[in-house]
This record gives C-alpha cells, structure tokens and sequence, in this order.
C-alpha cells in the first residue's frame, strides 16, 4: 500500500511539471502579457467563480477558494494590468467528473460571460509566478483530474487518417474520466429548444476524442456546441491485452433546460 501511494505521488508530481507547462506555454516569454495573451482562445476549466459573473480576489487567496462552481471557458481576452492581471471568459460548458459529486452552481445564474481581475502580484512578477497563481483556479483537462485526484499522464497524440476497426474482443472499453456537458446556444436557449445529439468518434490511445462528427443533428447552434466541448472530455483508454488501442465509439449528448 506505501508502495503504491509514493508511486502515486510521484506521477502526480511529474504531471504537475508537465501540465504547469501545458496551461503557461509562453511562461518562458519575457513579459507577462506575452504569456497571457497565449491563453486568449484556450478552452480550460475555472474553477470556484462560475456564477459570478465580475469577481475581485488577491492572488493570495486563490489556493483557498472553497466555491464549488465550475465551468469550462473560452478565455476571450487576458491582460497584465500593471500588478493586476484581468480575464474575460465565456461559458461553453460544465465539467463533471463520473463518480464524484457533482459541484453545483448555488446561484441562478443569467450570464455566460464573466470577467476576473487578480491583484496583489509585484510589480515585476514573472510569468511563471503568473501561470501558477492562476493555474489554481484555471485549469487544464489533466489539472482539473490531478486536482480532483484522478491520474492522468497521457500526452496528446496527433490525429490518425485511418484508426482501423475497433478491436476484436475481449477487450475493455474506453471509461470516460471528465464530461464536458456543453452549454446552449443563445437561439436555442431564447426559444427552450432542446433534444439531442449523436456524435461518432473515436477515443485514441492518448484518452482525448479525434475526428468527431454529428451523426445525428439537432440544430440552432447545438450540434457546434457539443462539437466545441469534445476536446476537453477524457477518458481511460480502451485496452486489449493491456495495451491502450483506439476504440471508434457513438456518443450521445444531451441538451435539457430543467
């Protein structure tokens, strides 16, 4: 049992070295505009702050923030303000992880955008002290799970033209670690549209969705909103003889006001 809770910690610990790079890719940048501005147009998770739609907070009090709202964003816009640093973001989705509780947003909420400003930086703060002040509350795939205490080492692979039949049993199937339920769209939501889409994709070696395709349509926006989320989903990968394969799969996502 030590054995394997050190061996967990120690994964652990390298995924946090590797995902710390994957949320600050200009962390190396010189100026802490540059890195922020590298996450303008990424699909991440935040955390804490998803029903309020303009929070105030100091970045020493980002390790403790307790609200259980999460979201899954399209970070729009990102600026260093002198020693404040500003995002706006738009909703695209909730996450959920499969057997845990479910974080609920206690407020109605009436908004899909919302803006954050964080202080308390010095005024030459680096960009790595940046990406890791706000990597606790804005989040990677593979940090969100870390957090959550899911493992997850899998890097991405690229596409594949053709990945092949699925495999011939016996074989286990791909188990889904982290659901991004997408939100509607705004003509969907104005008029209480609602139902379902079927998307077929298949789950790679690598635990991320490749090549999806709606099978199924919906309309007014829907079929582009579930399209948008799928490259936040993550899975275990599909084994045979206890090597990851690629498993082409049908999903269906559902849209439903109440």
């Amino acid at each position: 049992m030590v054995d394997r809770t050190a061996k967990f910690l120690f994964v652990s610990l390298l995924q946090g070295i590797w995902l710390f790079a994957t949320l600050s890719p200009a962390a190396k940048s010189q100026t802490p505009q540059d890195y922020l501005h590298s996450l303008v147009g990424q699909k991440l998770i935040l955390r804490h702050f998803g029903d309020i739609q303009q929070v105030k907070v100091k970045k020493d009090q980002l390790a403790g923030m307790q609200g259980t709202c999460d979201v899954a964003v399209l970070v729009k816009d990102a600026r260093w303000d002198k020693r404040h640093v500003r995002l706006q973001w738009e909703e695209i989705g909730s996450p959920y992880l499969p057997g845990q509780p479910h974080r609920v947003c206690k407020n109605t909420r009436v908004f899909d955008q919302g803006q954050i400003k964080v202080t308390g930086f010095e005024s030459g703060e680096s960009s790595d002290s940046i990406a890791a002040s706000l990597g606790l509350i804005l989040q990677t795939p593979e940090q969100y799970l870390v957090a959550a205490g899911i493992p997850f080492d899998l890097l991405p692979e690229p596409d594949v033209e053709n990945p092949g039949p699925s495999p011939a049993p016996p074989f286990s199937r791909p188990r889904v670690l982290l659901v991004v339920n997408p939100a509607f769209s705004e003509e969907a939501r104005r008029t209480k549209y609602q139902g379902s889409v079927t998307i077929s994709a298949y789950v790679g070696t690598d635990g991320r969705v490749h090549r999806p395709s709606v099978t199924r349509k919906l309309g007014l926006g829907l079929d582009e909103m579930a399209l948008s989320v799928l490259p936040l989903w993550r899975f275990e990968p599909a084994r045979k003889l206890d090597k990851p394969v690629a498993f082409q799969q049908s999903m269906e996502i559902n849209f439903h006001l109440y």
